[in-house]
This record gives structure tokens, sequence and C-alpha cells, in this order.
């Protein structure tokens, strides 16, 4: 960050440095700098779809779900085949409750970039709010084939395995999914999806 302060007093015009400065601030969880920062980034190179992106996932980790979808529409027009803006777009259309649109996004960014772990996460998170239980349990099950320490997927097919009628696989997962993530619960909390009462 000293450095990239650096270069934009010596240039304030260069847009590169605003972005890796607003990265670097994401990456520290300083979202409201980060942003700060991809805005001027955006200024200087409208053109820039990565930094609408990296804009996004700040506005959704704010729960700004709009402007996120906003941000991540920008990023398609500018960048059309880009499969991480369509994920992004999937999850924080899933997460308004846009699931028509979320599915559509999700089966974009796959067919784009096949399975990607993410994309494959999200989209189990469109299945659970559908409540197409065995159709979230299989693709929570294929992006923890790709990469089995993803909390969010554990914990989603923990929810699946709830409304399914599986409380011994449910449990497992939701076990695993605490140790990975102790706050798991809240972020999920966040997308209205919580562990059903019986």
């Amino acid at each position: 960050i000293a450095d990239y302060d650096q270069a934009i007093r010596l240039d304030p015009s260069y847009a590169a440095a605003f972005y890796n400065r607003g990265n670097s601030y994401a990456d520290k969880g300083q979202h409201d700098r980060a942003i700060a920062d991809f805005d001027q980034a955006i200024r200087l190179d409208p053109s820039n779809a990565a930094a609408f992106i990296n804009r996004g996932i700040r506005y959704t980790a704010k729960g700004q779900h709009d402007r996120a979808i906003a941000d991540y529409d920008q990023a398609i027009r500018l960048d059309p085949s880009n499969a991480t803006a369509f994920n992004n777009r999937c999850f924080s259309r899933a997460i308004v409750g846009a699931l028509g649109a979320a599915w559509a996004d999700c089966n974009e960014s796959l067919r784009l970039r096949p399975n990607d772990a993410n994309t494959l996460d999200s989209r189990g998170l469109v299945q659970l709010k559908r409540g197409a239980f065995d159709d979230a349990i299989a693709d929570f099950s294929a992006a923890l084939a790709i990469d089995p320490n993803l909390a969010h997927s554990l914990y989603g097919r923990a929810l699946a395995y709830t409304n399914r009628g599986n409380p011994v696989a449910a449990a497992a997962d939701f076990a695993a999914a605490r140790r990975l993530a102790p706050s798991i619960d809240a972020t999920y909390r966040a997308y209205n999806v919580s562990v059903p009462r019986r």
C-alpha cells in the first residue's frame, strides 16, 4: 500500500495503482477504502472489467447486493466471456432471491469455465433456496470433490441434508463447516437461509 501511495503521488492519473491498492485494502478487509480506490480506478479507466468485479465483491461483503449486481452487469457488458462476473452475479442474485436469473448466470459461468468449484457452490445456493434439495446436494458435493475445504459448500449441503431428512450426514457437514469457518452460521443467516425447525 505504501508503494502504491507513492506511485499515486507521482502520477495521480495512474489507474492501475488505484486498482492494485484497492485490491490490497480488500485483502485487509478494509471494504470502504477498497471501494474508494476502485471508484478512482474506474473513473480513470472505465473499461477495466476487473475493477467493476472487485468493487462488486466489496459491495457484496457490505451487504449492498444491488450495487454489486450493477457492477457485475457492467463487467459483463465490458467482457461477455468473463466467467467470474457471471458467477458473482449468480451469487448476489441468489442472495436477493432472483433465483431464475441467478440460475441462468451460474449455468453461463459453468459453460464458460466448466467444473469451477466456486460456481458449483453458487448454484448449490440457488438450488437450496429453490427447495431443490437433491440438486443442491449434487452441486455442493461436486464443489467439494474439487475443493474439500469449502466451508460454504459443506454448510449448504448440511442444510440440504437436513431438509431431506438425513440428520447424520447433516451433523457431519455442519461440524466440518464450523471447524473451517466459525462464522458460517451468521454468513448463511445473511442469505435468509438457516436450519429449518422441525
